[in-house]
């Protein structure tokens, strides 16, 4: 399933027409400096039966980076590999023959200067024959299609343990620890990796059934300005050399979590390649089993909050796997929260990057999620002022108590332009650099629309980013008014004094209101979930730890959420899959003993792995398969046993049913899930209009409850353009994404 390549043909025949083409379909491209046109950057047909064909393996041919590319070159029969001559633009060019089979040759062509050229193989057997590819050659650090690079941008290639900054882009020199694993599961260092082998090396059986010793060796480099890491079995026989016995071709790329804006490079370790939680040990599975295992610090949402950056960095590293270890079968990720939002992200807008999505405790996007937490910190700034009731809190916010709390405390300031929603000044060593209204108004912004200016665009007269934040005419608290929960003079009141934010993101009186500008642009470049673009052809499996009456932020709704879009994008979510599982938090809230809250530590670990097998087969099974990648066939080569399911935690018994919002059913008994604070103002469980479009009041609408004169009188005042209709689609919003933006 070679979904993310984008391959050349061409060949020149004496006395015969030059034909050249690509059999790619049309890639579109944007240039957002004035507006959104639309070219077609390269389309074509298949090559009428070419006596020797090149095409490009390790990626997009017009996306290659860091001066090399794999060919893939197919020889006639009776061709000798040695005959074969590479040039590029017509000079020799470097190139070396990585492996050989059956008159199919991969071969590294090195030495590519940036920009665009012509690569050219030819054999002396054949002189008068020519395969060409053109491919457009990108600096490693990018960028390739994320748009200018975020400045300031501090380097951390020192405190990640590779030294130095080799230059302003934050490069370093690549580097190669070795580790194995003993009988008992613990981790050493391999201090020679040629030397003897440990006595107490263990051995470990891969997906291909080979048995090989447990040894690991972890890359550690750059590239587009992350600091990455790429884990995968190894048995060294010679120096220099990487052994790939233990490789299954597959690999898992790992997403990291949260929400942060960062305006410096990240931070990981080789350590990190092997952490694990309480539950979660599924890199040492994969590891185990010979999947490659890799990473990158523009890939952790806490450090980048770009998704267009996060998909660059991800092709990169793709192709990075394919030069230097070989083309992968197939490459999935994985990974929680800000890790989900990255996959789902990158799957809908940059289809072909990822083959299959295991998103946990997922996220459709972050400016939809962002309505959330801001409403959370409008209504915590209320009820500070006006203690309510366990049962009026529930009413508003929707969520169990303590969750709209926790939104708060630990997320909300990623709307705040002055500190950064992980750590404080933006993660900049110099809090001198941020933004100041009064004392330094040219300061950097720390938000995460700050951080996406590329794609968001700046407002001319302010110089500011624009922004999607908005909560004009929202009816907070309607559904609990509606059921009794409230009474008028409550929700009027709330709704008087809620306020929104003032262009630094701070709390103000007067309600939010969104730039007319962004809200289309962040629609149609896919920057919301929208279900659509590569989202329809994508397995999605995910995991839900349930912990939402402890106060977990990471409310259920959201797998509904993505459901309900890829059923409105694409009129079906069978390539969906949504297991939920009770979360070892739970276990003090249902009384468990320590053994039986062991035993949900286990239950989530066993899942996971179980998990992994089949997002296995679903991707083996359709890399095997040649017809074309359509949700048809997706559905089709979907496992048995992917099916909606929950886990009951007292006695860990496995429930299949379908996962919905609410509705009878043991797992809805078990976990219910509940609506976030724009939900109860009547949006729909999409919940993904970012900016209401307004309809007049009518009493009607809030029965049973009744308003006297007076109360009618304030609630015109309040909204006096009228409320939100959430029947229509918001202002700006399509329901469809380009894919393969260029910014």
């Amino acid at each position: 399933m070679d979904l993310f390549n984008l391959r050349s043909r061409a060949s020149r025949k004496a006395g015969a027409q030059r034909r050249t083409s690509l059999w790619a379909s049309a890639v579109l491209c944007a240039s957002l400096g004035g507006g959104l046109a639309t070219t077609a950057c390269a389309t074509a047909s298949k090559a009428d039966a070419a006596l020797l064909t090149a095409e490009v393996l390790s990626g997009r041919a017009d996306m290659v980076s860091g001066g090399s590319t794999l060919l893939g070159v197919t020889l006639p029969a009776g061709v000798p590999v040695d005959s074969l001559r590479f040039t590029v633009d017509g000079v020799p060019a470097k190139a070396q023959v990585l492996r050989s089979r059956d008159q199919r040759v991969e071969a590294l062509v090195s030495g590519l200067p940036v920009g665009e050229h012509q690569v050219r193989v030819a054999s002396t057997n054949l002189p008068d024959t020519v395969a060409q590819v053109v491919v457009r050659n990108h600096p490693l650090w990018g960028p390739i299609f994320s748009g200018p690079h975020l400045a300031p941008f501090e380097c951390r290639t020192r405190e990640a343990g590779l030294g130095a900054p080799l230059d302003a882009n934050c490069s370093a020199a690549t580097r190669y620890d070795w580790f194995y694993f003993t009988a008992g599961g613990e981790r050493k260092r391999l201090a020679a990796p040629l030397g003897p082998r440990p006595a107490d090396l263990a051995s470990t059986t891969t997906l291909d059934g080979r048995s090989v010793p447990f040894i690991v060796r972890v890359e550690s480099g750059t590239l587009n300005r992350a600091i990455y890491r790429i884990a995968v079995l190894d048995d060294p026989k010679a120096a220099g050399a990487w052994n790939p016995a233990g490789w299954n071709q597959r690999v898992v790329l790992r997403f990291g979590e949260s929400t942060g804006v960062q305006y410096n490079q990240g931070v990981n370790s080789v350590d990190d390649v092997f952490k694990t939680t309480d539950f979660d040990r599924q890199s040492i599975t994969a590891l185990a089993r010979g999947f490659a295992y890799v990473g990158a610090t523009l890939n952790i949402n806490k450090v980048n909050v770009n998704d267009p950056l996060a998909a660059e960095t991800a092709m990169m590293l793709r192709e990075h796997v394919a030069k230097h270890y070989g083309v992968p079968r197939w490459m999935a990720g994985l990974g929680g929260s800000g890790g989900a939002i990255q996959q789902l992200l990158i799957a809908q807008n940059y289809p072909g990057i990822l083959d299959g999505l295991m998103a946990d405790a997922s996220f459709p996007d972050v400016f939809s999620t962002a309505m959330a937490v801001s409403d959370c910190r409008l209504l915590q700034r209320y009820f500070a002022h006006s203690p309510p009731t366990d049962e009026v809190r529930r009413a508003v916010e929707g969520h169990f108590k303590d969750t709209c709390r926790n939104w708060d405390a630990g997320n909300a300031d990623a709307i705040v332009v002055t500190s950064g929603a992980v750590q404080p000044a933006c993660g900049l060593s110099d809090p001198q650099r941020i933004y100041h209204p009064v004392r330094n108004p040219q300061g950097v912004r720390c938000s995460i629309y700050d951080v996406n200016a590329a794609s968001l665009g700046r407002d001319a007269d302010t110089g500011f980013v624009r922004r999607t934040l908005d909560n004009v005419g929202v009816q907070y608290g309607l559904t609990g008014l509606r059921s009794g929960a409230i009474t008028v003079e409550q929700f009027l009141d709330l709704n008087e004094k809620i306020g929104g934010y003032d262009q630094d993101g701070e709390p103000a009186t007067a309600r939010t209101v969104s730039d007319l500008t962004a809200l289309p642009r962040v629609y149609e470049l896919g920057r919301v979930g929208t279900g659509s673009g590569g989202l329809s052809t994508v397995p999605i499996f995910h995991l839900r730890p349930y912990a939402e009456p402890a106060g977990d932020i990471h409310t259920a709704y959201n797998d509904i959420k993505l459901r309900e879009q890829l059923k409105r994008a694409n009129g079906r979510f069978d390539n969906q899959v949504i297991w939920t599982l009770p979360h070892p938090a739970l276990g003090p809230l249902l009384g468990l003993d320590p053994a039986q809250q062991q035993a949900l530590v286990e239950l989530v670990r066993q899942q996971a792995v179980a998990r992994l097998d089949l997002m296995t087969a679903w991707l083996d099974a359709l890399s095997a398969d040649p017809a074309p990648l359509t949700p048809d066939k997706v559905a089709r080569l979907k496992p048995r046993d992917a099916e909606d399911a929950c886990w009951s935690a007292t006695d860990r018994v496995r429930h299949r049913e379908p996962a919905t919002l609410d509705g009878p059913g043991v797992c809805n008994t078990l976990y219910p899930k509940t609506p976030s604070p724009r939900m109860v103002a009547g949006a729909s469980v999409a919940d993904d209009i970012l900016k209401c479009r307004l309809k007049r009041i009518d009493l009607a609408d809030y029965a049973p409850a009744v308003f006297t004169p007076a109360q009618a009188a304030r609630l015109a005042a309040v909204f006096p353009n009228g409320v939100c209709d959430w029947r229509q689609p918001g202002i700006g919003q399509s329901h469809a994404t380009r894919t393969w933006v260029r910014y």
